[in-house]
């Protein structure tokens, strides 16, 4: 067998919008909107730079159907340049572009050596390459919501050749992914490929074990929102002469998404959060490779900086902002703080005895420890809920309360706040 590489990427999203920052005054709207484009383009400069033999895309090329052709037409460019460079791309749909979704196409043009660039989502078929010998085996998505463990109808490996299965699934579940085309890797080992190029989970991920066929999940080749942090990118796959694997993970993304958590337990006050809000953001920074960041700062641990975090959250939010502007020299962006913070010891402990404070505060713990009216309470929410845009609701902080947690923490946050106001009322009187 003679030594060859190979790109292996999933989940491209074309055109997906990156969401998070449309608020912010400041954010580079055409840079975020562009982002994936130009994700795109890098894969297939290092695909032209590297000489790879294939690029192998395992699902998800869009995100749904197009608002126009301009989606399609920016991919056909994209595979047309490798092409030219005589670099064949293989391609399975997954759910999002799976033909049930997909209600304009185009048609993309064949690979130099006449093989098609997407993959049959009737069967499970074998492509053949002689040079290097290649057997990709791969079945696209015709429904959005595939259930059908399709491995189970992969054909067997073909004797002599380094064998490639394409796959866009869930295996047997990974949070936060739709479990289709349910497998495990057991499933993947029986077929005695020597690559499995997974797709449609997000999060890099290898799954299997040292001397084992590789189980690859790239990720997605950029991030497109704070639940995709971290590098993004592809698998650079070189294969040796003796069928040996290196995977190599290559960073694509042009642009990144971060979580900065600041400890405040040592804080005596809103400053000191932001100089250590300042420091760890300089090391967040750091890891980006010279990217343009957008940042979520989660405040935690109990401090005697709480009460007033808490009560003036517009103003230390300002001050997170300039400190992000400061260090960024204007290409890093708040998108958003969340402050979880707890007092040290309840700031209206003496107020517990008596009077109408000891009440008020009676009232919150015995909201918090009913259970019954907390889901009540959810309900009655779940209209408003509904009339939100679909983006607000898809945020992992949601806007509208829907669980009894969720308002047990809403609870928490707005307690000091209350307890803070009412004694500065009381102390101006």
């Amino acid at each position: 067998m003679s030594e060859f590489q190979f790109i292996h990427a999933a989940d491209i999203h074309l055109d997906s919008p990156l969401r998070g920052l449309s608020e912010y005054e400041s954010a580079p709207v055409d840079e975020i909107r562009e982002a994936v484009r130009r994700a795109l383009e890098n894969l297939v400069a290092l695909a032209i730079d590297q000489r790879v033999s294939f690029v192998l895309i395992a699902g998800d090329i869009y995100d749904g159907d197009w608002k126009d052709y301009n989606t399609g037409l920016c991919f056909v460019k994209q595979v047309t340049r490798l092409q030219k460079a005589g670099i064949p791309v293989y391609a399975i749909s997954g759910n999002h572009d799976a033909e049930s979704r997909m209600t304009r196409s185009l048609a993309l043009p064949a690979n130099p050596d006449g093989t098609p660039v997407m993959f049959s989502s009737r069967k499970a078929q074998t492509i053949r390459l002689e040079q290097p010998e290649v057997a990709i085996h791969g079945r696209s998505f015709r429904t959005a919501k595939e259930t059908e463990n399709l491995c189970l109808q992969y054909p067997s490996a073909v004797s002599g050749y380094f064998n490639i299965g394409m796959l866009h699934t869930a295996l047997t579940g990974i949070e936060g992914h739709e479990p289709y085309a349910p497998c495990t890797p057991a499933d993947l080992h029986a077929r005695n490929y020597q690559y499995w190029a997974l797709g449609h989970v997000h999060n890099r991920q290898h799954l299997h074990e040292p001397g084992q066929t590789p189980i690859v999940f790239p990720g997605n080749i950029q991030g497109r929102h704070i639940r995709e942090t971290g590098p993004k990118g592809c698998e650079l796959v070189s294969v040796g002469t003796s069928g040996d694997v290196t995977i190599q993970f290559q960073p694509l993304d042009v642009f990144r998404w971060q979580v900065c958590t600041v400890d405040a337990s040592r804080a005596d006050t809103p400053d000191d959060v932001i100089e250590q809000f300042s420091r760890q953001l300089q090391q967040v920074a750091e890891t980006s490779e010279g990217r343009p960041l957008a940042v979520r700062v989660q405040i935690t641990g109990s401090t005697a900086a709480h009460t007033e975090l808490v009560a003036r959250q517009q103003e230390w939010l300002q001050q997170i902002r300039v400190q992000a502007m400061t260090v960024g020299s204007g290409d890093i962006w708040i998108e958003k703080v969340l402050i979880r913070t707890a007092p040290v010891e309840d700031p209206a402990a003496e107020a517990l005895e008596s009077g109408p404070m000891a009440e008020l505060l009676r009232y919150f713990d015995d909201l918090e420890d009913d259970e019954a009216l907390l889901r009540e309470i959810a309900v009655e929410l779940e209209s408003l809920q509904r009339k939100l845009p679909d983006e607000l609701n898809r945020d992992d902080v949601p806007v509208v309360p829907a669980e009894s947690e969720q308002l047990r923490r809403l609870l928490q946050q707005v307690r000091p706040l209350l307890i803070h106001r009412l004694q500065c009322q009381e102390a101006a009187q």
